[in-house]
This record gives structure tokens, C-alpha cells and sequence, in this order.
């Protein structure tokens, strides 16, 4: 006798899309479904199991309980094997189709996703590609939240239930304005900025990062500015306002004030960051984010502007 369960793929997915909103308003448009066919479901849900999935916030959404972040991870775990499955039927030619999200680490973004989004539009026409831009924990949040399938991040911790494979290793280098005393060298030491203003490029995980390749050189940052913008960093910079550390280098030197800058690379022994691809450790990646992967892979090997040190481990 063919098994028959109590809750369906349905009442599944709009619990899904609420984990992923933490509104059920907001996940009702989105589906396209009546906010009462949403909310009957996953009372249904709710009473099947036995116990509460969200804690409803009058005004404030939804917050999903240990309860529902269990069964969050699980239904991205039955869907992953079920796209799998359809990935593998509907499979033609080497055709990859459907929609994937893809959260990459801001200051990447611009470097990463036009040469991402451009290959595999030519590669793989019936593909959609949407995408999240966020500091470390953010794209990590869109991975857990169901909200993004893979992510293109810098490898700042190494989170619970998150997979990682290594792309490259991207090593800072100084930025300095073009009138700067040091701005035609070819390379500098630390300590002669030791007496310099500081513009920080002030992200979560990030600002560690960078105060502490500066500490580690023995040296107290006199940190003048900070902004979360990395061309924010690079226009204070071109106008003279102190130096700043970055790893992504464009290929411009100018800023948007017009001003230009020079970038110089650090000669102490500093660590580079390492460019990573995430998903979720206990679901299998689809068809659709393993294309993302592998044009990753091919644009990074042929950007060497985006990895500079390729890591043999």
C-alpha cells in the first residue's frame, strides 16, 4: 500500500516562502496565493505536528521557533532532492533551467555578478538568475533563510551547517591618493604608514580583518573615517583624506570625485582572503547552482584582477 503523509509539498512550500519572508502578507503576493489559504496551511502544519512553527508579532511578521528552523532545514533538504530529481528528468542536451538566487558579498558584486549574470545568460538561456548583495553574515542569512541557493563570500568564519569550497585567495594591498609622498612606489611596508590617518572600510567581520593585519604589524591604526562603502573608501582616499587596505582592485585608478588613487602592494607577510562558494551543508546543490559554481570557477581563473594568489592545498 502506497504511503500517504498528513502534511503535502504544498502546505511545505508556503511555509517555506514564510520562513523566507517572516511575513505572511509579503509571502501571499509573492506566491500569488490568498493570505487565508497561506495562514489555514500552516495552521494545518502546526496541528499536524504538534507544535508552533512561528511566533506571530502583531505588526512585526512572524519569527520562526527552534521547532520551525528545524523543519526549515529539512523542507530545503526535501526540496533540494526533488529538484534534483526534476533537474535529471527534464535534463536535455546539458539544458540548465528554472530560477536560482545567488548572495554575494558586496565589495565583490561589482567585480563578480555582471560576468557572472553575462555567462551564464549566454550559457544557459532558460536559466533566471536573481541576486542578494550583503556583508558576510547577511549572505549567510540568505543561505539559512532559503532566500538564496549559493552564495560568493569571503571566507571570514567558518559558520555551522554551511559548506564551503575554495575559488581564490585575494591578498590586500594599500591605496593611497596619487599625491601621496609613497604613491609611485611598488610596493610598501606597513610601518611607513604607522603615522597616517586610516579610512576603514567599516563592514561587519571585515573591520577585524583589516585592524588586525594592521596591529599584527605592530602598528596602533590612527582611524580617522569609517564607511561601509568601498567606494566611499577609495573617493575619501583619492582625495587625500588618509590611506585605506582593500583586497578587490578595479581596473581604474579613478574615484567617483574624479580624483585618482594608486594601488600599492604591502610587502610585510599580510593574510589574504579567501573567496569561497557556500550552500547549505545538508542540501544537495541543484543543476542550477552548479552551473553558478562552475562559471564562478571559469571567471575567477581568467580574472586575475579578482584572485591574485591562487592557494595550492
Amino acid at each position: 500500500m502506497a504511503q500517504r503523509f498528513a502534511i503535502t509539498l504544498t502546505q511545505l512550500t508556503y511555509f517555506a516562502e514564510c520562513a523566507k519572508r517572516l511575513n505572511m502578507t509579503v509571502a501571499s503576493q509573492e506566491l500569488h496565493v490568498a493570505q487565508s489559504a497561506i495562514s489555514t496551511a500552516i495552521s494545518h502544519l502546526e496541528r499536524t505536528l504538534g507544535t508552533s512553527l512561528f511566533i506571530r508579532q502583531h505588526a512585526k511578521g512572524l519569527v520562526l521557533t527552534r521547532t520551525g528552523e528545524q523543519l526549515l532545514q529539512d523542507t530545503h533538504r526535501i526540496f533540494g532532492m526533488l529538484s534534483d530529481s526534476i533537474d535529471s528528468i527534464r535534463a536535455d542536451g546539458g539544458e540548465v533551467r528554472g530560477s536560482v538566487t545567488v548572495a554575494c558579498f558586496k565589495t565583490l558584486a561589482p567585480f563578480l555578478l555582471p560576468l557572472l549574470i553575462g555567462r551564464l545568460q549566454e550559457r544557459h538561456p532558460e536559466l533566471s538568475v536573481e541576486f542578494i548583495e550583503g556583508d558576510h553574515e547577511e549572505t549567510l542569512t540568505s543561505l539559512r533563510s532559503g532566500r538564496a541557493e549559493i552564495a560568493v563570500n569571503y571566507r571570514l568564519s567558518d559558520p555551522e551547517g554551511i559548506s564551503s569550497e575554495h575559488v581564490g585567495d585575494v591578498p590586500p594591498h594599500v591605496v593611497l591618493s596619487t599625491d601621496h609622498p609613497l604613491a609611485g612606489r611598488r610596493t610598501i611596508a606597513l610601518a611607513e604608514l604607522a603615522d597616517e590617518p586610516l579610512v576603514l572600510l567599516d563592514l561587519p567581520d571585515s573591520r577585524g580583518y583589516f585592524l588586525d593585519i594592521l596591529r599584527s604589524a605592530g602598528i596602533a591604526p590612527r582611524l580617522k573615517y569609517r564607511a561601509s562603502s568601498y567606494e566611499t573608501v577609495r573617493s575619501m582616499v583619492a582625495m587625500g583624506l588618509g590611506y585605506s587596505i582593500l583586497n578587490q582592485r578595479p581596473r581604474i585608478s579613478g574615484s567617483y570625485t574624479g580624483a585618482e588613487l594608486a594601488a600599492i602592494e604591502i610587502s610585510d607577510d599580510v593574510p589574504a582572503l579567501e573567496m569561497v562558494i557556500s550552500s547549505l551543508a545538508q542540501v544537495n546543490r541543484s543543476a542550477r547552482a552548479h552551473a553558478v559554481a562552475s562559471a564562478v570557477h571559469e571567471i575567477i581563473a581568467e580574472q586575475p584582477g579578482l584572485s591574485r594568489a591562487p592557494r595550492h592545498d
